[in-house]
Order: C-alpha cells, then sequence, then structure tokens
C-alpha cells in the first residue's frame, strides 16, 4: 500500500482561522493546495446533493455543474470568478466561502516529488489535522477514502443525529 494523505476534515473546518497550513506545490507562488483539496473534499462528501441544486442555478457564469450520475457539484475553475453566489444560496450551509478564491489553486498530493521519508509541507504545517502514511476506510468512524486520500468528516446525517438525542 503506498503512502498517501489523511485529512481530518472536521479539525481543519474547525480550526480554519487558526492553522497556517502551507503548501510545496512548485508551479506557482503562494499556492494553497489545502483550499483545493478542501473544496473538492467538501462537494464529494459534505454537499446534501439538493434535489433542485439551487447553488448551480445561482451561478451566473455557468461554473457550477452537476454531476447527473453522483449528483456531486463540481466547479469550473476558468468560468467560476469567485462571486460566492453559490456560498449563498446553498440552503445548508455546506459551501463554505473561504473555499471559492478567484485564484485557482492545486494539490498534486506531492506525488514524485518526496524524498524518502519526507513529509508532505501541509502535514508538517497543519498542527496534526493532515497526516501522511498509509490508511484504511472506516466508515464506522467517519473515515472515508475519496480518490487517492482518505478523509475524516462526521457526515451531516449523523452530527445531526447526534445533536437529536
Amino acid at each position: 500500500m503506498a503512502k498517501t494523505l489523511f485529512i481530518d476534515l472536521d479539525e481543519i473546518n474547525r480550526e480554519w482561522k487558526k492553522l497556517d497550513i502551507k503548501c510545496s506545490y512548485p508551479y506557482h507562488f503562494g499556492n494553497n493546495g489545502v483550499l483545493s483539496l478542501r473544496e473538492w473534499l467538501a462537494f464529494q462528501i459534505v454537499c446534501r446533493r439538493c434535489e433542485d441544486y439551487p447553488c448551480v442555478h445561482a451561478c451566473r457564469y455557468e461554473a457550477l455543474e452537476r454531476v447527473e450520475e453522483s449528483g456531486i457539484i463540481v466547479r469550473n475553475n476558468c468560468l467560476c470568478v469567485s462571486c460566492k453566489s453559490c456560498a449563498v444560496a446553498c440552503p445548508f450551509g455546506t459551501i463554505y466561502m473561504e473555499i471559492l478564491p478567484f485564484l485557482t489553486f492545486t494539490c498534486d498530493l506531492c506525488k514524485d516529488r518526496l524524498k524518502k521519508g519526507e513529509e508532505p509541507l501541509c502535514v508538517r504545517t497543519s498542527g496534526g489535522a493532515i497526516k501522511y502514511g498509509e490508511f484504511k476506510e472506516d466508515r464506522e468512524n467517519n473515515i472515508f477514502q475519496i480518490g487517492e486520500v482518505f478523509v475524516k468528516i462526521t457526515p451531516w446525517k449523523k452530527e445531526l443525529s447526534g445533536k437529536l438525542r
């Protein structure tokens, strides 16, 4: 099994303003790849996949698209002007304004860029919210595999049911 990232999205969302997570993506200055991971994971897991998807309809630039098979929302970075209309239209507040920057950020998961034994810069600067290693999906403990990344996030249904008890 190859090493990959484990992202505690609950921790990152809770502590976002306190965290100073750095990124070593080499292809443009000031990149913050964690933002792109956070956006991608939010659309994959946190989005509630509304039947009428108001976020898509709110975008006058047609930058959001709903993938029919899965219901997942995808943002076209070339069309998005970061007006944040989608975030305002989201009835559940799951599109966070800070993950919709005007500039496009990229994360390449540091593939083929790490020396043996080295950890990605985001891991070293995340205060433990991001880990690097070998992980397994564990849905009972809210750990999901999305592509090559493992993420810990409390699904809204579990979070809501815990509050109603």
